[in-house]
């Protein structure tokens, strides 16, 4: 056959393949939208990218007002799935779905080139049909668009080696685009970025040809990795302020995989770091403020922590050297390293996820294949049996070592060893390729070589790295992360609370499970105000939060526990004190923030000599709680708290108060649109207003406004307000039997225990306005 026919049928066999893999995910994706928890429920980095995108997908093209931590390539992209497919999970998921097919055509056109036809069939099936590739187009992660994007600049550079002229400068423009592309998917490339420039001026030297045509080459590569790289370095200096390639986050992975807090270089939570994007950078960035004790731009705080690791590996370098074994080993062995997933948990629900080969198999054969090639070809010795390897495939070896080194000085994970596929699938199918010829060919050295490479290469492969009690704990780890999400889903707190309990019950030690279990001990006496209940998750909230034996991440969590409930009880000084503990962890965070200043608030509304002040500070620690419906809410209160402890009551104050009621008035009604508010917002918002005219003296008014929101689901001090405000109108004069009927059937309604509230509004009593926000007889039971 001549050399168009087998290409052309190569190519077709290719797409074929590439067909197959598309409809093997589609496959797997429909049982995991069908059974998976967490189908519906993005999460961790996950729900970051989805947010992100959705934003850019908005309107918001410059993807925020802050550096850069995470890299942005694949939120713009998936911004474009959604304008263009629609915003929803299922097209993100398609068109992953796709780029694996991709990566399986690409890795098939690299083994074709180095190793020929027969090795790109087998390359690209081992692509379409690896194990974790089902679960990975499953989940909205940046390494589903990295797969396709390095697989074409590995096309690239086998195939920069046969051209010349214009070509070979458009390639290396290219190929520097897909490097610089690759740069702001993941990290690692911005750090095999120099590699990749000066790589047609190493092969000129090794080839001894003249180096001028390989530095126009190079400077070709430069131009392209520009062009990808500069937009973001102009980007992060317009809205930060500072000169960041990329993204802030360099120094912090860094420091992530190389210390002694995480002798295995995995992915993981520091005990100063919360594993969530949303709060990742700035406990980052607060903790190395904290051991400075100054301010920190993003760029300085990335230097910090790049120091801090160069400082530890001065002064404990065999703890380093061990570090690096245990990632190599973890990178290379079967184990599907968890990050944020977990392969082998996510395949309970994608059957072929099961079934298929994994990485035990495919990168096995990989770095047999490399072994094999290294051995026999670098040393001239060799008499190829299936195909003579030209000489790029010893750069296609240079790419796997070279990736895999930026792997292990880093952090360690299925998803960061996962672009190590791409060189790998051509290595393993030209080795078995080979080993078959060798077979048929009775080459027995060849043959011996091939067993000893494999043997090499199963012991580097299944050889355990990880003890077993760690692999456990990283299956309850995803127990626990389901329990967090079905958490926060309404009617599943049940659900939430069984299964951190039996996560608990294996791991009694563990600070963090405990914690949950009381988070959602917490929830559940909210809702029911269980006032014992309460009391008691205080008590120990109030004990973790000053043992010293947590960690500062879980000390946090305690701290904000014990603020929770206080609040929930009234108790206002108590609460706000836990806030303020809570909130020396992150003084930020915006939910501490409107805690604290509902504690506030409940003692402006108990104290008449602080009220101004305690307005004032609730009002300072909203200014830093973002402009959503809450803070609105609360910062109203806080104004209407403000305006009646002013001294003298003239229109100024009148002002305040009315423009409280219009915020109020404002907030009830949106219920439609981008900006709608939920239902309970809307009952408050109502509840409140109900008050402030009960205070001010209009009864018939605050009756309308506890209407309103017992119908939107209120039934605390609305029904309360309501009893006093009938029995207002009828106290003002207003003759009409029916208020008082209402009246007394909604005090029947009332539980007999409702509490001194209650209790007086059944007391015969005289006239008498209203003195505080929540009046004497109308306060919250």
């Amino acid at each position: 056959m001549n050399d168009g026919l087998a290409r052309r049928r190569d190519l077709q066999v290719l797409g074929a393949i590439a067909v197959l893999a598309f409809l093997l995910r589609l496959v797997s994706l429909a049982a995991y939208e069908s059974t998976h928890p967490l189908a519906l429920v993005p999460v961790i980095d996950e729900a970051s990218y989805d947010a992100w995108a959705r934003r850019i997908a908005g309107g918001d093209w410059l993807g925020g007002g802050e550096v850069w931590f995470q890299e942005p390539l694949y939120s713009y992209t998936l911004a474009l799935v959604y304008k263009v497919c629609g915003a929803t999970l299922h097209a993100a998921r398609v068109a992953q779905c796709v780029w694996w097919a991709l990566a399986a055509f690409l890795c098939g056109l690299v083994a074709r080139r180095l190793f020929g036809g027969k090795a790109a069939w087998l390359a690209a099936a081992f692509v379409a049909a690896w194990s974790s590739g089902m679960v990975f187009p499953a989940l909205l992660l940046k390494e589903n668009l990295f797969l396709p994007l390095f697989a074409a600049t590995c096309v690239l550079l086998v195939v920069s080696r046969s051209l010349d002229g214009w070509r070979a400068l458009g390639a290396w423009a290219l190929l520097g685009l897909a490097v610089g592309a690759g740069a702001l998917l993941r990290g690692n490339m911005l750090v095999l970025a120099p590699a990749f420039v000066a790589w047609p001026v190493a092969r000129a030297l090794l080839r001894r040809e003249r180096v001028a045509r390989s530095c126009a080459l190079a400077a070709a590569a430069v131009l392209g990795v520009a062009a990808a790289l500069l937009p973001v370095l102009w980007r992060n200096h317009e809205v930060g302020g500072v000169w960041v390639l990329t993204t802030s986050g360099a120094g912090t992975n860094l420091y992530g995989g190389n210390n002694a807090e995480n002798p295995w270089g995995r992915a993981t939570e520091f005990s100063f770091v919360r594993g969530v994007p949303a709060y990742e950078a700035g406990d980052w960035n607060r903790e190395a403020e904290r051991r400075l004790g100054r301010e920190l731009d993003p760029k300085e705080t990335s230097d910090y922590w790049l120091g801090e690791t160069l400082a530890s590996a001065r002064r404990d370098p065999l703890l380093h050297l061990s570090i690096l074994w245990n990632k190599l080993r973890l990178t290379l062995g079967a184990y599907e390293v968890p990050d944020n997933h977990m392969i082998e948990w996510d395949a309970r629900h994608v059957p072929l996820a099961r079934w298929l080969p994994s990485w035990g198999l495919y990168g096995m054969l990989g770095l047999a294949g490399v072994l094999l090639y290294a051995s026999r070809a670098w040393r001239g010795k060799v008499e190829w049996r299936a195909v003579r390897c030209p000489g790029g495939a010893r750069e296609l070896a240079l790419v796997f070592v070279l990736y895999l080194g930026t792997i292990v000085l880093t952090v360690t994970s299925d998803r960061a060893r996962l672009p190590l596929l791409v060189p790998l699938a051509p290595f393993a199918a030209w080795f078995v390729v080979e080993l078959h010829a060798a077979w048929r060919a009775r080459a027995t050295r060849l043959l011996l070589g091939g067993a000893a490479s494999l043997a090499f290469a199963a012991l580097a492969t299944h050889a355990p790295a990880l003890p077993a009690g760690e692999r456990e704990q990283d299956f309850d780890e995803r127990e626990y992360n389901l329990a967090v999400v079905l958490r926060d889903q309404p009617g599943r707190e049940a659900e939430a609370r069984e299964l951190a309990s039996a996560v608990a019950e294996r791991r009694p030690r563990s600070a963090r499970v405990r914690l949950l279990v009381a988070e959602l001990d917490f929830r559940k006496a909210a809702r029911t105000q269980d006032a014992a209940a309460l009391r008691e998750l205080a008590r120990r909230g109030a004990a973790w939060c000053a043992s010293g034996e947590l960690v500062p991440r879980e000390r946090f969590r305690a701290c904000a526990l014990e603020a929770w409930c206080r609040l929930e009880l009234g108790e206002g000084r108590a609460a706000f004190a836990a806030f303020e503990s809570a909130r020396g962890f992150d003084p930020d965070d915006v939910q501490l923030r409107r805690g604290a200043a509902r504690a506030l608030l409940l003692l402006a509304e108990a104290e008449d000599t602080a009220r101004l002040q305690h307005a004032d500070e609730a009002l300072r620690l909203l200014r830093g709680a973002g402009e959503g419906p809450e803070t609105r809410l609360l910062r109203a209160q806080a104004g209407f708290e403000r305006a009646r402890a002013t001294p003298r009551w003239g229109n100024s104050a009148a002002d305040a108060v009315q423009d409280v009621l219009d915020e109020l008035e404002a907030l009830a009604k949106k219920k439609d649109g981008p900006e709608a508010v939920e239902g309970g917002l809307r009952a408050e918002a109502r509840r409140l207003a109900g008050w402030i005219q009960l205070w001010l003296g209009n009864p018939r008014a605050a009756s309308n406004h506890f209407r309103a929101a017992l119908d939107l689901g209120d039934a605390g001090t609305a029904e309360l307000g309501l009893v006093s405000a009938l029995l207002s109108r009828v106290e003002a004069g207003e003759s009409a039997p029916e208020l008082l009927q209402e009246a007394d059937l909604r005090l029947a309604r009332l539980a007999p225990g409702g509490g001194a509230a209650v209790d007086e509004l059944r007391a015969p009593r005289a006239p008498q306005p209203c003195a505080s926000l929540n009046c004497r007889r109308c306060r919250r039971a």
